[in-house]
């Protein structure tokens, strides 16, 4: 077993859905090859289950069992238990004492937001993951710094025939 990766709620969208945005539609393949990549590396991916949560407020609730029977194949689930939460308390207090909340709040992230950020966070933590691969540098960074490693997904070049 290699190492353990966290992922955050882009990466499925981009890798398992296969939705993008305007402009981010070639971050499917990009997902799609980072995702064989860390396969190839026997890495074991860790999918918090607040980023669950968060990925399925987008998919109607008929398709709800299917998806997470594929995630639940294809990755660790790790639920916000009382480790997480002992954490995320943790890593709150050290982020609202450090100015950190209230500079968010001032650029607009919302209680809310903040929440399942530091969850994820925790979560990763609690779990001992090497590191978290996320898309979103103002908020699972901000409350990560300090606590884990995050970066954002690699460009992981395209196999080419030799043939």
């Amino acid at each position: 077993m290699g190492d353990l990766i966290c992922l955050d709620n882009h990466i499925l969208i981009w890798g398992i859905s296969e939705y993008a945005t305007s402009g981010q539609e070639l971050m499917i393949d990009k997902t799609k090859r980072f995702l064989h990549w860390l396969d190839n590396r026997k890495a074991t991916i860790l999918i918090p289950a607040v980023v669950v949560a968060e990925f399925l407020m987008n998919v109607p609730p008929e398709h709800h069992a299917t998806i997470t029977n594929l995630l639940d194949r294809s990755f660790v689930i790790a639920p916000f238990d009382t480790l997480a939460a002992m954490y995320f308390s943790k890593i709150w207090q050290t982020k609202r004492d450090q100015g950190i909340i209230d500079e968010a709040r001032r650029n607009g992230k919302t209680r809310e937001l903040m929440k399942v950020d530091s969850m994820l966070v925790a979560t990763a933590v609690a779990r001992k993951a090497k590191i978290i691969y996320s898309h979103d540098n103002k908020g699972v960074c901000k409350f990560a710094e300090g606590f884990i490693e995050v970066a954002e997904m690699p460009d992981i070049p395209e196999q080419q025939n030799l043939f």
